[in-house]
């Protein structure tokens, strides 16, 4: 592990659809307030920022964001329609259990100005609400915050889980 990225539970209340949640993030990254906002889902890509955590002197990002579940498809489905609407291919893609249900994650390479970033991603389903984590930054500095995305995973758990609808993401 990064020895200078120290973690610690921290906990976000909800926003939307009682999505608060807990999850071990850097002690000295900053939290940023969000604006209150009326949410129209008609827009079939819109998710609602939950937080943002970043660090304090370089473009990484934590993101958490969530949205209502389609009404058909599959969480690996949704995934795929979510990255390919912000231009993302995935270079790795697989399952995993996060809070206690099945989620789909992986990585992808996106152009930016600051360069090439990578962005670390996670979709799971929980009771009809759609949840994505991702961890952004530039490649040169990815590697030394993979621990903390990995212990993010680890421990993000939700204050109201509700239990996904499936077995097991299909990747």
């Amino acid at each position: 592990m990064n020895p200078s990225l120290k973690l610690a539970p921290r906990t976000f209340p909800d926003r939307i659809a009682e999505l608060g949640f807990t999850a071990q993030l850097p002690t000295d990254w900053i939290n940023h307030d969000l604006p209150k906002e009326d949410v129209d889902f008609s827009n079939p890509t819109l998710l609602v920022p939950l937080a943002i955590v970043t660090a304090p002197h370089a473009a990484i990002v934590f993101v958490f964001a969530a949205r209502p579940a389609y009404d058909d498809g599959t969480v690996h489905d949704w995934a795929t329609y979510l990255l390919n609407h912000s231009q993302l291919q995935p270079r790795a893609l697989g399952c995993d259990t996060i809070a206690g249900v099945p989620a789909v994650v992986g990585e992808a390479v996106q152009p930016s100005d600051l360069g090439p970033m990578v962005v670390r991603f996670a979709f799971l389903e929980d009771g009809n609400r759609l949840i994505n984590l991702m961890l952004t930054a530039p490649e040169l500095l990815a590697d030394s915050v993979r621990d903390g995305w990995f212990a993010m995973l680890k421990s993000f758990t939700l204050e109201t889980p509700k239990g996904s609808r499936f077995n097991a993401p299909n990747p």
